[in-house]
């Protein structure tokens, strides 16, 4: 009997020990059913999910500092996973939403090197609302008209063929510095062979597009940084508008447009929205995006002027075709040119109607015209007065019934008469 309890002396706290244990397991795992049980985290940690009296405690620490890690981890601490930064080129357009455009409808093809892809895609934001019109642009970033480049009039002269084509922008020409024209020997840059040989080349693309009867908007090179690339851009920008002189040709100077107030360069001015915006990359030559939107502005105004609206049949040209009649749009020349401004043909300035309608010159008055201030007045008895006899001026009863009736000493069919106020 004294052995008995002693056995069960000796096994009393070690069932104590187990039935705490126990217990003690039942609680973390009735608390943890509403979380998942454990999270592995960086280290190798296990974290048991606790709420209640226990939270904090964790039963497989003493485990964790044995076998290694068990680093003291702060749970306030959360480790937030930053998303990546997506940054735009210079120059990209930003994501926009264009309108579903019409089967039928024109087609504004943009010609030339990076610049015009920055322009075509300005032009593209701005008409994205107007399904009667769509950009398509020919270009290539890294090309001119030096080298074996690209060539552009036989692309040019397949759109225009192909398809439903209104109008033709180009603007090219900064990557033509400082190269040759392929010869034996090469035409050396900026030497006069090398002019004429560029000023061909950009006078064969213009012949291309006015003999499909095609306007064409030719928008000029920007202003730099640099005074040595300023003066290439200024000579190249001369051959570009010398061959603009075609009444359906339009020259866009954008130069001044991307000036500072004091006529110096900046790479910073207005936008198309009037607040001041970077226009121009780190080169200082290539643009931004608000750069590029700006200078679709101006090629767009143009574009305007020259087809008198985006809509139905306001595209076709009266010039081009005078046996066609525009029903819609505007049918008139743009309006700072008067008086047949667009013929090929100036008008003599000594002509009459030259200084009728320019000079203000009042015409020479005609022999024989009621009009004519000078036309001598015929001579006729003058009406007596009923009461006192005496000659009275003519009123307007007098000159009731036909003219023909009326006297004329002369024997001519001619009546001239002068009319007095009374008391005169």
């Amino acid at each position: 009997m004294r052995i008995q309890n002693r056995h069960t002396g000796f096994l009393r706290p070690a069932l104590w020990r187990l039935a705490l244990s126990a217990l003690l397991c039942l609680a973390l795992l009735s608390e943890a059913a509403e979380e998942s049980l454990a999270q592995t985290v960086p280290g190798k940690e296990i974290v048991v999910a606790q709420n209640g009296p226990f939270r904090g405690f964790n039963p497989f620490a003493p485990l964790q500092r044995l076998f290694g890690g068990g680093e003291r981890r702060n749970p306030k601490q959360q480790q937030t996973q930053q998303r990546p930064r997506v940054s735009r080129p210079a120059g990209a357009p930003p994501k926009f939403e264009s309108v579903p455009k019409d089967p039928n409808a024109g087609l504004i093809v943009v010609v030339g090197d990076r610049m015009a892809r920055g322009v075509a895609d300005g032009l593209k934001f701005m008409l994205s609302e107007k399904p009667q019109i769509r950009v398509e642009p020919i270009t290539d970033d890294k090309a001119g008209f030096t080298g074996e480049t690209t060539d552009w009039a036989t692309q040019v002269l397949s759109k225009i063929r192909g398809g439903d084509v209104k109008a033709v922008v180009v603007m090219i020409g900064q990557n033509d510095l400082s190269k040759t024209f392929p010869g034996e020997p090469p035409v050396e840059f900026m030497t006069e062979d090398w002019l004429n040989t560029y000023r061909d080349k950009v006078a064969a693309l213009v012949r291309v597009v006015r003999q499909e009867k095609k306007p064409l908007v030719w928008a000029g090179l920007p202003p730099t940084n640099n005074e040595l690339v300023n003066a290439d851009f200024t000579q190249l920008n001369s051959i570009f508008q010398g061959v603009s002189e075609d009444r359906r040709v339009r020259y866009v100077d954008i130069w001044d447009i991307f000036l500072a107030e004091d006529g110096t360069y900046s790479s910073f001015g207005p936008d198309v929205d009037g607040k001041n915006a970077r226009l121009r990359t780190n080169d200082r030559i290539g643009f931004t995006w608000a750069g590029y939107r700006k200078v679709a502005f101006f090629v767009e105004r143009e574009l305007l002027r020259l087809l008198g609206g985006y809509g139905g049949l306001a595209f076709e040209g009266v010039e081009d075709d005078p046996n066609f009649i525009v029903l819609t749009g505007r049918t008139t020349s743009p309006e700072a040119l008067l008086l047949g401004g667009e013929e090929d043909e100036a008008m003599d300035p000594n002509s009459r109607a030259y200084r009728f309608f320019v000079n203000g010159e009042p015409l020479q008055p005609m022999r024989g015209r009621v009009d004519n201030p000078r036309l001598q007045v015929a001579e006729q008895a003058p009406a007596l007065d009923a009461e006192t006899g005496e000659p009275r001026a003519p009123s307007l009863r007098d000159l009731r019934g036909p003219l023909s009736a009326a006297p004329s000493t002369n024997g001519s069919s001619r009546v001239s008469v002068t009319l007095q106020p009374p008391g005169e």
